[in-house]
């Protein structure tokens, strides 16, 4: 039984750790995703183009 229990929790410490990496990745990614550059980016790649007012043009 104490072997079991210790594999036990071996293997949730794995997986808490996994996700928590896992969730950094997805972070860090929306982050740059929703930065100014890389809407900047977004925008260009794209060809919009927009009137001073913000307003969509061509």
């Amino acid at each position: 039984q104490q072997a079991t229990d210790d594999a036990d929790g071996v293997l949730s410490d794995a997986l808490r750790d996994l996700a928590r990496w896992l969730y950094q990745q997805l972070e860090m990614q929306y982050d740059w995703l929703t930065s100014p550059e890389a809407v900047d980016e977004a925008l260009l790649a794209g060809g919009y183009t927009f009137t001073e007012t913000g307003l969509r043009f061509g």
